[in-house]
């Protein structure tokens, strides 16, 4: 049980950086696009 918890932690740990990770890439892929588009 004490391992499936650590499991699960590290789990939403994981979860949570990859959803920021995600929203950085977002922001940084649409703050390129409209770069582009006002050249």
């Amino acid at each position: 049980m004490t391992t499936y918890e650590s499991f699960s932690e590290s789990f939403s740990l994981i979860a949570q950086f990859s959803l920021v990770l995600i929203a950085i890439l977002t922001m940084v892929i649409s703050i390129v696009v409209y770069l582009n588009k006002k050249k």
